[in-house]
């Protein structure tokens, strides 16, 4: 059987880029891959012709390339060359005309590039090569599955460093476009389980019995991104049910912590129908990062040191109270089977006695309103023990357990 060439797609300003992309193109063609070339430039003229112009790509946007360039706004014509690439990638994709896709660029390429990725399903390789990636990379990341990788100088020109770089990024989507990820087919129940650093005691034995009784366990680090694309793969229909362990997010997006995951965290399974557990796991506290961040009214409030640059200040009861109350509102929508479990003796690592975010009196108005809120419906439960206690996870676990039984059965 012949195996049929990998192509690789290359989306960039082949006016201000043109010779690096050459030069990258011809190293992936001496890997042994194809390519497509994209023109997303609107200004000078491109340095070689592409597979798919610029016009091409204005035009994926519903705008003639002469309407594009805007030299008192410029972000409008990079808006519209995101919009048009990204449309481009998805119909190369669904025609299975892309099996990887690269890009380089200072602050506008990575932006183009990356929106192009952001269209692209998890497990396509997506490489930027970028000026900017030594900063802030959230927004132009997301919750998509991107290799980024420092130019470290400008892309600007072919010299000795450049060349270096450029030869070792074509190389790098070469081997990941051509690595045989050996797919297996498995009729198993998948279940999404959000966790955190300092309850993995409890993540880990609820892995360990969820794999033991036939389960797949997707696990989503709740440190925002993660729990959107939680939201995400769920709604993609990709999960069966959900463990809820870490809900910190819910507190952070209200308050404006660190680990924000956006309004819609909490209300996919719900509304998809499907079984979930929701435990309060972390929702006792707000992180900040950097440090610098507290707000000068709580600075004065316990604090547990996660790492030196997260800082996680001890939620009050009023604070407590409030996210019961929209937590309970968000869970009220749900249209499938939802059980609460409450650990009666902590939320979260720092959240035991004697340690600094033990606060029962506000851990109790939140159980308070909590049970208050939530339609009688619900099934709520409370477990005497400590969410990071291996058998306050196994108990959870079972709840779980019983709810995707009853519903194969229904």
């Amino acid at each position: 059987m012949i195996n049929q060439k990998k192509t690789i797609a290359l989306f960039g300003r082949l006016d201000s880029k043109g010779k690096e992309y050459g030069f990258v193109k011809d190293r992936i063609v001496a890997g042994g891959c194809e390519v497509i070339t994209i023109d997303t430039g609107t200004r000078g003229s491109p340095e070689f012709q592409s597979d798919i112009t610029r016009e091409d790509v204005a035009r994926a946007a519903g705008r003639k390339i002469t309407e594009v360039v805007d030299r008192s706004d410029e972000s409008k014509e990079i808006e519209v060359m995101m919009e048009g690439a990204s449309v481009i990638a998805r119909q190369l994709y669904d025609k299975g005309k892309l099996d990887g896709v690269m890009c380089l660029g200072g602050s506008r390429g990575t932006a183009i590039g990356t929106a192009v990725m952001r269209a692209l399903p998890f497990g396509i390789p997506k490489f930027m090569v970028s000026t900017i990636a030594s900063g802030d990379m959230r927004p132009y990341i997301g919750t998509r599955d991107i290799t980024v990788l420092h130019s470290v100088t400008d892309i600007a020109g072919l010299n000795r460093m450049t060349r270096k770089l450029l030869s070792y990024a074509a190389g790098a989507i070469v081997g990941a476009v051509n690595t045989d990820s050996e797919r297996e087919d498995t009729d198993k129940p998948v279940i999404a389980m959000s966790a955190m650093g300092g309850i993995n005691r409890a993540a880990f034995k609820a892995q360990e019995i969820l794999e033991e009784r036939g389960f797949e366990v997707v696990t989503f680090h709740a440190v925002g991104t993660g729990g959107r694309a939680m939201e995400e793969t769920i709604d993609e229909g990709l999960i069966d049910g959900v463990f809820d362990l870490v809900t910190h997010e819910l507190i952070d997006h209200l308050y404006h912590g660190y680990y924000d995951a956006g309004p819609d965290r909490l209300e996919t399974a719900g509304r998809k129908g499907i079984p979930q557990v929701v435990v309060p796991g972390c929702i006792d506290f707000i992180a900040f990062s950097p440090p610098d961040n507290i707000p000068e009214h709580i600075k004065k409030r316990e604090i547990f040191w996660h790492t030196p640059e997260v800082a996680i200040v001890r939620a009050d009861k009023t604070e407590m109270e409030f996210s019961a109350k929209v937590l309970a509102e968000k869970l009220n929508k749900a249209i499938g089977p939802v059980t609460v479990v409450i650990p009666g003796k902590g939320f979260s690592p720092g959240n035991r006695e004697g340690r600094s975010l033990y606060n029962p009196e506000a851990d109790k108005a939140f159980i308070d309103v909590l049970k208050k809120k939530l339609n009688p419906g619900i099934r709520f439960i409370e477990i005497d023990a400590h969410i990071n206690d291996e058998t306050f996870a196994g108990q959870a676990v079972n709840l779980l357990c019983e709810m995707m039984a009853e519903r194969k059965q229904g």
